[in-house]
Order: structure tokens, then C-alpha cells, then sequence
């Protein structure tokens, strides 16, 4: 047993330790929403500053701060050493191979070779377009399914024995944490209860395994997320705030669903086929950059066969199992299409393909061929790979380096006129007050200038269903401290008519330029003053 557990673990570090060197290789993570939330959320929240400043990363300000303690503590301790903080934040990709693995060991327990079908299956998972993306970078779809997997993997564990009901509760109470820890981990808890429920009246499992089933899922769920909803609540009468408003009506938003659509299927044939839209050729349809992928286009063709080999009562891998994967697949990829179908939320889909391509081999193809089967079927889907970028730079002497930086005074009040502008926070002086959120409006600038300012003030449409101007004007109106504003330097950057919907004016000599390392959405920045427009 000892010797079981040391090769064990020796596995995970090795994997730790390839997965860190590959994210130093890819270079410095400078991905958008890295400099738009994911360094100041936690931040503010381990520091206090929510109450000071009015969501300066606009709609992401109201997100769970949890899963970003992980890179604020790998931030801040490797700040002057950025190649150590990219292995670290490379680290949970390791983790996750290994997940996968003991995942996939325990599937295919009763096979003759699991362990090769296992590695196999980690192999496919650890190459998916979805998942490699995000090597290294803060998103936190690697991390939280990490956490995702081991569910999945006590899920199995109470398939496979009904009568130890303690390993549903564990894998709800989980499942339920992730999705506090990001909504967009919600289709995975239904794929979750799908799979388990799917054998109700076969496994026997009574109404109250049922109950407390669902009691641990919502109990993990508020573990996480209970206080940040009551927060809400109690600031923006939404606890999921913005979401899902035209339930709770926050007189700050506008009652509407909140979701983002960028990436939905376009038409009927999509809607049924998506994936094979990205087979042949790189696409920017589930994602900001290009991308191609087979997996899931693959993975549809298994869940096909997989339910004729069941329906014919040939399948060779354990039925219950069987079943309850082809029940996930295909439960979380409709949740996750009519949700989001965006792709880097789908790493357990890109998992649960890997389990049923591998699956699909050990029922065709006898012993050791179906772990050779499957290796063909890797080089096939690798060949076909194109991964897409979500930005990375070389790595300078410190994480985030300044030129020319300003100088802020403790008592002012700066307003962030650009997105991603929060980053800068902790480095201008974080015992000032900040908002953001501001929009752009075409009318107060020049026709000539308007497609500038657009991209210079690059927040969607979305936005203009804030009502926060009169709390951004109120923010303004009772500070008595300096002023200032944080855009892109420009001819245009204290917009008279801009400025004057929050009672501001400002002159463009007095404003200060910076650069840092990172501003890779708006190379050029500047701080300006600005003072109040007194009228009688």
C-alpha cells in the first residue's frame, strides 16, 4: 500500500512539475479578465475595499473572490520572481491530470488493464483545446475542476455501490461548492444528478438518499457563496446579482436575463451539430480566439454507439457506469450549450469525451488493444488540434512593471474610464477610492473620433443596463479629496461632454502618461485631475 501511494504521488509531482514548466514556456499570463478582476477581487476581499470602491471592474466586481485566492497568494509571494509565478499557477494542470487518471482507474476497475486505459484517457483529457488554453492562466476552469472530477469520481464510487450512500452526499457536497465558487459550473451539477438518478429504481435509492442528495448540494453551495449572496442582498436586493433579474427586479439593473451570448449557435444546424463546426478548420465560434478540436464531435459519435451497444445489451464495461457517463455527456452538454457554449467553461466536457472515447475502445476491441485503440484515436485528435491563445507576454523583472507611474493621494477619488482598468489598484495606491463602470456614449464625442471610443471604452452593450451613473455622480458630488481619471492618453481623454455627465471637467496638460508590462488592451495610459463643475 505504502509503495502504491509513493508511486502515486511521485506521478502527481512529476505531472506538477511538467504542467508548471509548460506554463513558463507559453510565457506571462496577460489575459483580459486577469486585469479586469481576477487581481482585485481577492484583493478587496482580503483587504476590505469592497465598501470604498463602486464596482470597479464592473459586472465582474460582484463575482465569488474564492477561486482567486490561489493566484493572489501565488501573486503576491512570486511577484518579483514572474517565472515561478507562472509554474505555480501552472501547477493545478498537473493536478488535474492526475484527477483525471484515478478517475478514469476507477471506471474502468474491472477491466483487465485499467491502469492503461486510465493514462489513456488522462492523455486525451490533458490535450483538449478547452483545457490546454488555460494552462497557467487565472480563469479557474482547471481548478475547480479538479474538484469537479473527484465528485464525478464519488459519484461513480455510489454507482457502483448503491449502498454506501455517504459517497453521494460527499459528491453533491462539492459539486454544490464549485458552483458556488462559479456559476458556470451549475451544468455540471445537474450532469451530476442526472448520472446518479438515472438509476433510481435499479439501484433502489430511496427518497431520502434523494433529499439529503439535494440538502448537501445546496449546503456546499452556500458554503461558498451563502455570504457573498447575502452581501448582495443586502447592497443590490439580488443575491446573484446581476444575474437572473428579472426574478429579483435590483432597481441597479435592468429586470432581464443576464448571460453571455457571444458564443451561442448561430442556427438550427449548429444548435444540433456544434461541434463539428469546429472539426475541419480553425473557428471562432465557442471561443475569443481561434480554435479546432474534434473531441466532442467525436465524443458524439461514441455517446451514439455507446447507446446501441447498451440497447443491444452487448456493452462490455460496466453497465451502470456506462450508462451513468453517456447520462453526464450528454446532460452537461446541453446545460452547457444553452447556458454558455463557451468552450473554456467545458473542461468536463472535454473530460467526460476523453472517458467515452476510451470507453467506446475497451467495448470494441479486446485486453490491451483497446489501451492501443485508444492511443491511435489521441494521435488522431491531436493531429486535428489547433489551441487557441488567451494572450501571454515575455516575462519582465516583475510581474507588473510601471513606467512613468503616478502618484495618487490617499483621500482621492479615482474613476477607472477604461476596462480592464482594477489591476491597477493595489499599485496606485489602494487607500484611495476607485469606481468603474463607466460606458462610453457615441454622442458626446466627435463622428471622427466614435469607432476610437468605442474600442478605447471597450464595455458591451450589456453595460448600459447598469443604473449606476446617479451612484457614480453621488460617489463624486459628496467627495471632498482630489479627483482623478484613468483612461487611454489621448486627444479626447478629458471629453468635455463625457466628463460632464458625472458634474466633471478636466484639462488634457495636467494629465500624467504610464505605461505598464501588462496594458496590452490599451498601450498607453494616463491619470489625469479633474475637478467639479460648481453650478448655482
Amino acid at each position: 500500500m505504502l509503495k502504491k501511494w509513493g508511486s502515486s504521488l511521485l506521478a502527481l509531482l512529476g505531472l506538477c512539475a511538467l504542467a508548471g514548466g509548460y506554463s513558463v514556456y507559453i510565457g506571462q499570463d496577460v489575459n483580459f479578465d486577469l486585469m479586469n478582476y481576477h487581481l482585485y477581487t481577492p484583493y478587496a476581499f482580503l483587504h476590505g475595499l469592497g465598501g470604498q470602491n463602486l464596482i470597479p471592474s464592473g459586472i465582474h466586481s460582484f463575482f465569488n473572490p474564492l477561486p482567486d485566492l490561489y493566484f493572489h497568494v501565488v501573486f503576491w509571494t512570486f511577484f518579483n520572481h514572474p517565472k515561478w509565478l507562472a509554474f505555480f499557477m501552472g501547477v493545478p494542470y498537473g493536478i488535474l491530470i492526475w484527477a483525471c487518471y484515478w478517475l478514469a482507474k476507477e471506471f474502468f476497475a474491472t477491466h483487465t488493464y485499467p491502469r492503461f486505459l486510465a493514462v489513456c484517457t488522462a492523455a486525451i483529457a490533458a490535450t483538449a483545446a478547452g483545457t490546454l488554453v488555460q494552462v497557467g492562466t487565472t480563469t479557474n476552469d482547471i481548478p475547480l475542476a479538479i474538484l469537479s472530477v473527484f465528485a464525478l469520481w464519488l459519484g461513480f464510487k455510489f454507482v457502483a455501490t448503491p449502498t454506501r450512500p455517504i459517497y453521494a452526499y460527499a459528491a453533491a457536497l462539492i459539486a454544490g461548492a464549485v458552483a458556488g465558487m462559479k456559476l458556470t459550473s451549475s451544468p455540471f451539477c445537474l450532469a451530476l444528478t442526472a448520472a446518479i438518478f438515472v438509476h433510481l429504481k435499479s439501484c433502489r435509492i430511496s427518497f431520502k438518499t434523494f433529499l439529503l442528495f439535494a440538502l448537501c448540494g445546496i449546503g456546499g453551495f452556500l458554503l461558498t457563496n451563502g455570504y457573498f449572496m447575502w452581501e448582495n442582498w443586502q447592497l443590490y436586493h439580488n443575491p446573484i446579482f446581476p444575474y437572473y433579474n428579472q426574478f429579483f427586479k435590483s432597481p441597479y439593473f435592468d429586470p432581464v436575463y443576464v448571460t453571455d451570448v457571444r458564443f451561442f449557435p448561430k442556427n438550427i444546424y449548429q444548435w444540433l451539430f456544434y461541434p463539428f463546426f469546429w472539426v475541419l478548420k480553425p473557428a471562432r465560434l465557442c471561443t475569443e480566439d481561434y480554435m479546432q478540436d474534434p473531441r466532442l464531435a467525436c465524443a458524439f459519435v461514441a455517446v451514439a454507439l455507446l447507446c446501441w451497444l447498451l440497447f443491444k445489451k452487448w456493452c462490455k464495461t460496466n453497465v451502470r457506469l456506462t450508462v451513468s457517463l453517456v447520462v453526464y455527456a450528454v446532460v452537461g452538454y446541453i446545460a452547457w450549450l444553452k447556458s454558455f457554449s463557451m468552450l473554456r467553461y467545458g473542461v468536463m466536457l472535454e473530460i467526460a469525451s476523453s472517458l467515452l472515447l476510451v470507453t467506446l475502445c475497451a467495448n470494441l476491441f479486446r485486453g490491451k488493444w483497446a489501451g492501443y485503440a485508444s492511443l491511435f484515436v489521441l494521435g488522431g485528435l491531436t493531429y486535428g488540434l489547433y489551441i487557441p491563445d488567451y494572450q501571454h507576454n515575455p516575462f519582465d523583472k516583475q510581474a507588473i512593471v510601471f513606467t512613468d507611474k503616478p502618484t495618487v493621494e490617499d483621500n482621492s477619488l479615482v474613476f477607472l474610464m477604461i476596462q480592464p482598468g482594477s489591476y491597477l489598484i493595489p499599485f496606485l495606491n489602494p487607500k484611495a477610492s476607485y469606481m468603474g463602470g463607466f460606458v462610453a456614449h457615441k454622442e458626446d464625442y466627435p463622428k471622427d473620433q466614435q469607432k476610437e471610443v468605442a474600442l478605447i471604452n471597450n464595455l458591451p452593450e450589456q453595460y448600459l443596463q447598469f443604473h449606476f451613473e446617479d451612484l457614480q455622480r453621488k460617489k463624486i458630488a459628496a467627495h471632498e479629496g482630489p479627483l482623478y481619471i484613468v483612461s487611454l492618453y489621448g486627444p479626447m481623454i478629458t471629453n468635455p461632454k463625457a466628463l460632464a455627465r458625472f458634474g466633471l471637467k478636466g484639462d488634457m496638460k495636467k494629465c500624467k502618461p504610464f505605461t505598464t508590462n501588462i496594458t496590452i488592451y490599451s498601450l498607453k495610459l494616463a491619470l489625469c485631475p479633474v475637478e467639479k463643475i460648481f453650478t448655482r
